[in-house]
């Protein structure tokens, strides 16, 4: 049985990309839930509005996200093959992880909007950091039919759940070039401490040497046993760096990674690697939720 696409819309402006994109995935085949949101916190409101009152100005505000996707929708998906849900909530992300049984779905699709001064809205970084899907992010003001994949690996670490992280990627991965026809490459970034690079104690052509040898023996056979040694690209430098510029070289439109789900305050102070990473893409970005989280894993 196919299971289900998720398009998630906080913004009828921005969802004509995530719409596009779902009917691409779904290939005609699978069945797009989408669920608009909209709210307004009414508590700091000088005066107290009756319940039947509070419940009227919402269903006209979600009256409004109807009448506005409609066109839309009827205009690109066909007949039968989506279902339209609006809703009054404060917390997509909350509504997601503790309201919906995701054990349907395949993964959830969001647009990013990109511009000048903002990469993520505040509800993509909640996305990013909770959703327990497979999250596809999709860069509005762009389309292409075909693009090259990029996917970002840990090949360092020897812990079992990073080897697990790396080949569900490079499955994914794999996945969209052979479903696109697109060109498939992996990258791993060898670190060089940008302050010791400066004083000229660390070079980094000389980390790349040998690099691939020199990983755990489970990684390296994990990139050998997809035939993958001669798309892998080694670079050595700072990971936010590092995957962007390798991207934009290749031509990469996707790029896919791991989110290692930091929570807390930690988590929301510093965020994890793949946040810094995509501060700098202006690509497309699937984000693969920590191993135990994705109810499909």
């Amino acid at each position: 049985m196919n299971k289900k696409i998720l398009v998630i819309i906080d913004s009828t402006a921005d969802a004509k990309t995530s719409i596009l994109h779902a009917k691409q995935k779904a290939k005609g085949v699978k069945h797009i839930d989408i669920v608009a949101f909209s709210y307004e916190d009414t508590n700091n409101i000088l005066f107290s509005i009756p319940p039947d009152e509070a419940l009227a100005i919402q269903d006209k505000e979600l009256a409004k996200v109807r009448a506005a996707l409609g066109p839309l929708i009827s205009e690109h998906l066909d007949d039968g093959s989506y279902t339209l849900q609006t809703l009054w909530h404060e917390s997509p992300v909350q509504w997601l992880a503790n309201e919906l049984d995701t054990s349907g779905y395949e993964m959830v699709i969001k647009t990013r909007h990109i511009d000048e001064e903002t990469q993520f809205t505040e509800l993509d970084w909640q996305l990013i950091r909770f959703s327990p899907l497979p999250l596809y992010l999709a860069a509005d003001n762009k389309w292409r039919n075909n693009t090259n994949v990029l996917a970002a690996l840990d090949l360092g670490s020897e812990k079992a759940t990073k080897y697990c992280l790396n080949e569900a990627i490079i499955k994914a991965g794999l996945a969209y070039a052979k479903d696109y026809d697109s060109e498939f490459y992996a990258c791993y970034t060898v670190h060089v401490s940008p302050f010791l690079r400066d004083l000229g104690i660390v070079f980094s052509d000389e980390q790349v040497i040998n690099a691939f040898e020199k990983l755990p023996v489970a990684q390296r056979t994990l990139i050998e046993a997809h035939d993958l040694k001669d798309k892998l690209k080694i670079k050595a430098g700072v990971v936010e760096q590092v995957i962007p510029s390798v991207a934009a070289k290749l031509n990469a439109d996707l790029v896919i990674m791991g989110s290692v789900g930091n929570t807390g305050i930690k988590g929301h102070l510093i965020g994890n690697t793949a946040e810094k990473v995509m501060k700098l893409l202006k690509t497309d970005i699937l984000v693969l939720p920590p191993l135990g989280v994705n109810p499909q894993t």
